[in-house]
């Protein structure tokens, strides 16, 4: 019960986003191939810095910003606190992802196909908070009869190391396709879902209020780090999970670059088709049909037979909702991530090698929109993005976008990307319009990174 308490105030403490708009087709970047593995790149080959050559975390709350609880505005707290209880959704949720490129690396090959190849190690959180749940923890039990439901109450967490390959093959001057193919190593895995139940205040017969839970179902599946004894996990042990010693699976991104017409190209992706097998430390929690009603406790003192009044309200709880611990193995799904995106290069170049390279014609801007969606069995999202990219001077490329999703209407973002002889560096970062006051953001994004770019000049 402990490991199942740590797991969900873990789950609901952090926050979540897995949208790169910016860094999608971005510059020639060697990272967009782990977006779109049939994304053009125009290098001999490259490596990544190690551990340096992508960091990326993003997080967001669709509820509300630190800002509207603590802005010094002269407001009491107690009326922002329910001003934001108010404006809360039906179910809002929350999110974080972290990932860091341990290693990368591509060539060219022979037949002029593109091979890339790294490893990754990527965290992953998110849940779904219901209205209900939020109402009853702001306003307790004081409205009669009402019904707070927990059905939409549902949540995932995750570690996990990613080993990859993938080859990006040009069919001819309209038609770029590639694949790249995962193995998973998962940490640790965490998700509840098909959680339903109710909780109400009646009056009551025996004593004032009568308290009811009624047709209560949880399913709480966890694998990995939850052992009996958390000194067990250590760094090393990590490590060991990361790379290969954890709950394993498999993985696959397909993805095109198709040349329209002369200055139109279309892109898409499918990232993270795939599974993850756990079978070592698997503990999954259960409650089926759950149902307790209480009217408060009947306090008889007796100095010559005491009685312990909470642990008979316990046992008596434990008795009739039963939490039950199966140790079965289970496949969790990976989230599957769609990217679709349209764009229209224009401008000739001044310099040779200032340019985006479209149907062997030579642009220094690109003005496009691109379509981003993730499907879980958490949770479903969708995203979209307005972007322009120039190409400043040879040294240096620039990308502006502006991001409608759930967290934001007004996301405007910016990248940079340079380059001197071989060596790149770029950086990435959105909400720019929160800038003057970060707490008043609901969501974060920032990337960076270093790689060593050859191109048939070098």
């Amino acid at each position: 019960m402990r490991k199942l308490q740590i797991l969900v105030l873990l789950v609901y403490a952090i926050n979540y986003s897995q949208n790169k708009q910016v860094l999608y087709d971005f510059a020639g970047l060697p990272q967009t191939l782990m977006m779109n593995p049939g994304a053009e790149v125009d290098n001999k080959f490259h490596i990544g810095f190690p551990i340096l050559s992508q960091i990326s975390v993003q997080g967001g709350f669709t509820g509300f910003s630190t800002y509207d609880i603590f802005a010094d505005n002269g407001v009491d707290i107690n009326d922002k606190i329910r001003d934001a209880i108010h404006g809360f959704g039906k179910t809002e949720f929350t999110m974080v992802n972290q990932q860091l490129e341990i290693l990368s690396g591509g060539y060219r090959l022979k037949n002029n196909d593109y091979l890339s190849f790294g490893y990754y190690q990527e965290l992953d959180f998110l849940a779904k908070i219901p209205r209900d749940l939020v109402d009853l923890f702001y306003e307790g039990n004081t409205n009669i009869g009402r019904r707070y439901s927990m059905k939409k109450m549902t949540a995932r967490a995750e570690m996990l190391g990613v080993l990859h390959v993938g080859l990006s093959k040009k069919i001819n001057d309209k038609w770029q396709i590639g694949g790249r193919a995962k193995i998973y190593s998962s940490v640790f895995n965490g998700k509840t879902k098909q959680n339903k139940g109710t909780f109400y205040t009646e009056y009551g017969t025996n004593n004032i209020y009568k308290h009811n839970l009624e047709n209560v179902d949880f399913l709480m599946q966890t694998s990995g780090m939850f052992l009996d004894d958390y000194d067990d996990v250590t760094p090393s042990y990590v490590q060991s999970k990361l790379f290969f010693g954890g709950n394993l699976g498999l993985g696959l991104d397909v993805g095109f670059t198709h040349h329209l017409k002369k200055q139109w190209t279309v892109s898409g992706s499918i990232q993270d088709i795939g599974f993850i097998y756990n079978t070592k430390d698997v503990e999954t929690y259960q409650i089926k049909h759950g149902y307790y009603q209480i009217e408060g406790i009947q306090v008889y003192f007796d100095p010559n037979n005491p009685e312990d009044y909470w642990k008979d309200l316990k046992d008596d709880f434990d008795e009739k909702i039963v939490l039950d611990t199966i140790y079965k193995k289970y496949i969790s799904i990976r989230p599957v991530k769609l990217n679709g995106a349209v764009s229209y290069s224009f401008g000739r170049p001044y310099y040779d090698d200032c340019r985006f390279l479209t149907s062997n014609e030579l642009y220094t801007n690109k003005l496009g929109f691109h379509l981003y969606s993730t499907i879980g069995a958490v949770h479903s999202y969708l995203a979209a993005t307005l972007f322009y990219e120039r190409r400043v001077t040879k040294h240096l490329d620039t990308k502006f976008t502006y991001t409608l999703d759930p967290f934001s209407y007004s996301n405007l973002g910016v990248g940079l990307s340079t380059q001197f002889g071989a060596f790149n560096t770029y950086f990435i970062a959105d909400n720019l319009l929160k800038l003057n006051n970060v707490y008043n953001a609901k969501s974060a994004n920032f990337q960076l990174g270093i790689n060593f770019i050859f191109n048939n000049k070098n």
